[in-house]
């Protein structure tokens, strides 16, 4: 009876061992498949946020790329129009330093700045360039203007005319002109350039 109850005590020992075994071995397929799906979650966050990371270098890129091709535009623009106007001072200087349209332009110039000035019938000065003074004095006299026309260093291509009591000076040349000009025309000149 003594070896009975032995072999029944190490039998259920047995039992109660492979019992024990089995259920060490369940929580340890659990807790490597846990430890399985975490390290995928993690795997996976950690390429979602390098995804977001290269998607959002892409962008800083683009954006970076697409504000210097539209600066590079933009200056392109910018030296079209200056060169328009260039050119545009050009062939207006070279056409005011024409003797025969010289006379012309300068008598324009001078019947615009005096209006206003004259009105009153007052003597006004007028001040030009030294190879200019004649041919304002000419135009002066062919405007009817009460004008005493005197040499300044400082006029080139026009005139500055100045009220009898000097509180009103109009100053009327090509490139005070063409300085308004462009501040005038700068859009509609980029709209004739570039409109769609």
């Amino acid at each position: 009876m003594g070896t009975q109850l032995i072999q029944l005590l190490e039998q259920e020992a047995r039992v109660e061992k492979d019992q024990v075994l089995k259920e060490a071995q369940a929580k340890a397929e659990e807790i490597i498949a846990a430890a399985g799906r975490e390290a995928g979650e993690i795997e996976a966050a950690a390429k979602q946020r390098v995804e977001t990371e290269r998607a959002q270098a892409r962008a800083r890129a683009t954006s970076t790329a697409s504000l210097r091709a539209a600066s590079l535009v933009l200056a392109a623009k910018d030296e079209a129009i200056r060169k328009v106007f260039e050119q545009t001072e050009t062939e207006v200087r070279t056409a005011a330093g024409d003797s025969k349209r010289r006379g012309t332009v300068l008598r324009a110039l001078l019947r615009e700045a005096a209006q206003g000035l004259s009105a009153g019938g007052g003597r006004v000065t007028v001040e030009a360039a030294r190879g200019d003074v004649q041919a304002v004095r000419d135009a002066a006299k062919e405007l009817g203007l009460d004008a005493e026309v005197r040499e300044a260093a400082g006029v080139t291509d026009g005139v500055r005319v100045a009220a009898a009591d000097g509180r009103v000076v109009v100053e009327n040349t090509l490139g005070s002109r063409l300085a308004r000009a462009r501040r005038e025309m700068v859009s509609r000149v980029a709209e004739t350039l570039w409109s769609r």
